[in-house]
C-alpha cells in the first residue's frame, strides 16, 4: 500500500483534514448499515447473516461456556513484496486460540521507505498489541487481572488500543476478527482495505467492505500527533457481528490478496475440512502472487480502475493492438498488482467441552451396626 499524503499533509490543512475525515465519518456510517442489510436481505443470502452493529460496537465479556462450542481452526500464509523480501515486507498478522479463535491483520504503508523508515515497524506492533489487548497480555496484562473468568469480545477495542499505544513512525490499516462463542458469531472490526470473507456451503455468504478515502488510498493508522498531521481512528472502523455455523470458512488478507484474487477464484480452494487450512492458505496465496505477476491477468484492481474511470490513453490501446481471441483488439487495462500477500484461513468447528468436574461427595461412614 503506498498512499502517504492523507496523513503527511502539511500544517496548514490540518483543520481542513479533520472536517474531512468526521464527514466521511457520518456519511459512511449511515450509509453502510443500510447497504448491509439491503445487500444480506435482497441477494439470498441466509436471514441468520443478519448483522446486529450497534452490540457488535460494544465490549463485553463473554463468559466461559462449556458442551458444544464452536472454535477456528486456523494457519497464515504470507508473502512478502519480491521487492521487500530483505527486510520481511510491510504486511503484519497475528493468530490466537483465545476465546476459540481470533486472527487480525494489518498493512503497512509503504511510501515511508521515502523517509528512511521501515513500515513494517508500525503494522507489526499494531498487530501485536491488538493479540496483547484481546489476550490480556504484555502491557494490558493489568487489565486482565479484571476480568476474572471470561472472555473480552472487543475487536474495535483491539485496533483502537493497539493505534493508542503504537508511538512509532508509519502507518497501516487495520482488521481484527474474534469468535464469540457465546452468541456462536464471528464479531469483526475493519479500517482500510484489509477485509474477510465468509464462505458456507461453497457460496459467499458475506464481504467486508474495504474504507478509502479515494480509490488505492485505504482509511489507515498513524501516531498522531508524534509522527503524523492527521490519522483515521477506530471508531471510523466498520463493525460486524454475524452468526456462524459449523463447516463456514473465513478467509481475510491484505490488499494483495483482494487486488488480485476474484472472490469466486477464492471459494473454489477454500477448505473442506479442519486439517486443511494450512494447505488451502498456501494455494490461496499463491495464485493470488501468480495474479500479481501477469500483465494480462483481469484483476479486481484493474476492474476497480476502470470503474473509477482510470484507464490507458488513447495512444497506449492503439499501440497494443492486436488480436485476441481471434478478434482484432486494442489494448486493455490489465494486470494484477505486485503488493505484500497475507492470507489468514479459518475453518469454524465445533468441539465439546466438559462441565468443569466437581469435587466428589464423602464416603458415607461406615455402617457401625453389628
Amino acid at each position: 500500500m503506498n498512499c502517504l499524503s492523507i496523513l503527511l499533509c502539511d500544517q496548514s490543512e490540518d483543520s481542513s483534514m479533520f472536517s474531512f475525515f468526521s464527514s466521511k465519518k457520518r456519511s459512511r456510517a449511515s450509509a453502510y448499515q443500510a447497504d448491509l442489510k439491503e445487500g444480506l436481505t435482497n441477494t439470498g443470502h441466509s436471514s441468520e447473516a443478519l448483522l446486529n452493529l450497534q452490540s457488535a460496537s460494544l465490549p463485553r465479556l463473554s463468559s466461559l461456556i462449556t458442551g458444544n462450542v464452536l472454535v477456528f481452526k486456523q494457519a497464515a500464509t504470507y508473502l512478502p513484496h519480491p521487492d521487500k523480501v530483505h527486510y520481511g515486507g510491510e504486511d503484519a498478522h497475528f493468530l490466537t486460540d483465545y476465546g476459540g479463535g481470533a486472527m487480525g491483520v494489518a498493512d503497512g504503508v509503504g511510501g515511508w521507505q521515502e523517509s528512511g523508515v521501515n513500515p513494517a515497524e508500525y503494522s507489526r506492533t499494531l498487530m501485536r498489541l491488538s493479540k496483547a489487548y484481546l489476550e490480556g497480555s504484555d502491557i494490558f496484562s493489568e487489565q486482565a487481572e479484571a476480568r476474572k473468568e471470561g472472555v473480552l469480545i472487543d475487536p474495535r477495542g483491539a485496533i483502537n488500543a493497539a493505534h493508542l499505544h503504537t508511538k512509532v513512525p508509519g502507518s497501516s490499516t487495520a482488521c481484527v476478527i474474534q469468535l464469540d462463542q457465546t452468541n456462536r458469531a464471528l464479531v469483526a472490526a475493519n479500517l482500510g482495505d484489509s477485509g474477510f470473507v465468509i464462505i458456507r456451503d461453497g457460496k459467499n455468504l458475506f464481504k467486508s467492505k474495504p474504507l478509502q478515502h479515494y480509490f488505492d488510498c485505504p482509511l489507515q493508522f498513524g501516531a498522531f500527533p508524534e509522527y503524523v498531521e492527521a490519522t483515521d481512528t477506530a471508531d471510523m472502523a466498520d463493525v460486524y457481528s454475524i452468526p456462524l455455523r459449523r463447516g463456514d470458512v473465513i478467509v481475510a488478507g491484505s490488499d494483495g490478496l483482494w487486488d488480485n484474487t476474484p472472490i469466486p477464484e477464492i471459494i473454489s480452494m477454500a477448505p473442506r475440512r479442519p486439517e486443511d487450512v494450512e494447505m488451502c492458505s498456501q494455494r490461496i496465496a499463491n495464485a493470488a502472487r501468480t495474479h500479481a505477476g501477469d500483465p494480462t491477468f483481469p484483476s479486481p484492481y484493474t476492474r476497480e480502475a476502470l470503474s473509477q474511470g482510470l484507464d490507458l490513453s488513447f495512444w497506449d490501446k492503439i499501440s497494443g493492438i492486436g488480436f485476441r481471441n481471434g478478434k482484432l483488439q486494442m489494448r486493455q487495462l490489465t494486470g494484477g498488482k505486485m503488493d505484500d500477500i497475507t492470507v489468514l484461513v479459518a475453518f469454524v468447528d465445533e468441539i465439546h467441552v466438559p462441565s468443569p468436574v466437581t469435587a466428589a461427595s464423602p464416603a458415607p461412614a461406615p455402617d457401625a451396626t453389628l
